[in-house]
């Protein structure tokens, strides 16, 4: 790590990653598929992704921090480097919005937990609680229990394949 970091080792829980947002030091999520962190600001939350920028300007009004995975922050050591997290921090903003394009909110909480699930493990998607997620697409957390409720109705009545057939 050199000389220029402010943390001299990856930072990995969320109290320590909140402490280092505040900082004000350029950090980035470590590139390992399947981690990220779910930034939380006044009004709405953020999702950071595998290599995404994190900490700067952007986050220094964060109050909470939401690991997804096994999360650590490293510090970007090269220009290139911190390009690259400029760049990762953008798509996983696009990311986002990509699931707010209809009106409708349900359609919406829809759309983020299906791009949720497609990008992380469900079991992480399913601990993660629904204020969160309803903060990341503008709609209410009842919305989101709405819909996780549906999928779990539709994949209890789907009839279940006999022990028989699958000989």
């Amino acid at each position: 790590m050199t000389q220029l970091a402010l943390i001299p080792k990856p930072c990995t829980q969320p109290t320590e990653i909140l402490s280092r947002l505040h900082t004000g030091q350029l950090l980035r999520v470590n590139a390992s598929r399947g981690n990220a962190i779910v930034i939380c600001h006044r009004h709405h939350a953020e999702l950071a992704g595998p290599g995404a920028a994190v900490g700067g300007l952007f986050d220094l009004d964060c109050s909470r921090v939401i690991p997804v995975g096994n999360v650590s922050l490293v510090y970007p050591e090269s220009r290139i480097a911190r390009k690259t997290a400029y760049q990762f921090r953008q798509r996983w903003i696009l990311f986002t919005q990509h699931a707010m394009k209809s009106y409708v909110p349900l359609e919406r909480a829809e759309h983020i937990l299906m791009l949720l699930y497609k990008y992380f493990e469900p079991k992480l998607i399913d601990q993660l609680p629904d204020e969160i997620i309803s903060q990341l697409v503008g709609v209410f957390p009842k919305t989101i229990r709405m819909v996780r409720q549906s999928w779990k109705n539709q994949q209890l009545s789907m009839p279940q394949p006999a022990a028989e057939a699958m000989v």
